[in-house]
């Protein structure tokens, strides 16, 4: 598992309410670890005046009994917040009828929970009838790095094929177009999609986040975070120049089997990661 040389952390707290009428404000204390948010394509996640953020990934650790209080709290409603004596503080909310699953990972008394909403990590779209190509490209790096293994012809560019796999992927679920079922050109492709003004990076300020905002995703385990959008007649476009830049005419061009497996969960293999990383409570 990828972990960056100064790993996210940041301190959380919840303010439970009393149930009893004159009890004291119970706090809840938990540790911060990755936080992705997506306004784009969650049209409540928004970052709001007060800095409150609805992010689509939230992953916090603490020991097992706190967690279990900071997730009961986290699911009603409460906003999290970071334990920051300053006015522009970040506070993290969850709304109740959002839909979010809560997986969590237990070991040696502390808990990994991560928070995700399942939609925006799904291989296949909703059945709404999508009028845009959207997606949040975050490939778990441990089946990147497994898929490279398996490309030796692609020498020290396996891993952008591997990440090219996944990324036309999920676009051959989005679009009614033919994509060529060939793994060179689904790295062309995603170099120049990379390149094009319908990939957004994450941006710096989760304050003034227009697309994209991550921080953490490396050591929870997670390639690099982008969110695509994409209207269909730009990516007909964009698909028609690069077939006729890197595909000889009679190549067929057929929708082929993905390597990316759709899952239930976040990850296909949602307990592996996690646990091979320590938390301390």
């Amino acid at each position: 598992m990828a972990t960056p040389s100064t790993p996210y952390r940041k301190p959380l707290v919840i303010d439970a309410q009393p149930t009893v009428e004159g009890e004291k404000t119970r706090q809840f204390r938990a540790e911060l670890l990755c936080v992705v948010a997506a306004p784009t394509l969650w049209e409540l996640g928004s970052t709001s005046r007060d800095n409150t953020v609805r992010p689509v990934l939230l992953a916090y650790a603490a020991s097992e009994q706190e967690s279990r209080a900071f997730s009961a709290n986290l699911r009603a409603g409460r906003a999290a917040a970071e334990d920051a004596n300053r006015s522009c503080r970040l506070k993290f909310e969850i709304p109740r009828s959002a839909g979010f699953r809560f997986d969590t990972h237990t070991r040696d008394g502390a808990t990994l929970t991560v928070a995700y909403l399942p939609a925006v990590f799904a291989l296949q779209p909703g059945t709404g009838g999508e009028d845009a190509i959207r997606f949040l490209f975050m490939p778990p790096t441990w089946w990147v790095d497994r898929e490279a293994a398996t490309l030796p012809e692609f020498g020290q560019d396996a891993r952008e094929a591997a990440l090219a796999a996944y990324f036309v992927a999920f676009l051959d679920q989005r679009s009614p177009l033919p994509i060529a079922n060939d793994l060179r050109f689904h790295l062309e492709l995603y170099r120049a999609a990379r390149a094009s003004d319908w990939c957004h990076p994450p941006q710096c300020s989760a304050q003034q986040v227009d697309h994209l905002y991550a921080e953490g995703c490396a050591a929870l385990g997670f390639e690099p975070p982008l969110v695509v959008t994409a209207t269909h007649p730009a990516f007909s476009a964009f698909l028609a120049e690069q077939t006729a830049q890197h595909l000889p005419r009679e190549q067929e061009t057929a929708h082929g089997k993905a390597r990316v497996a759709s899952a239930r969960r976040l990850l296909p293999d949602a307990a592996g990661a996690p646990r091979e990383r320590r938390v301390s409570g």
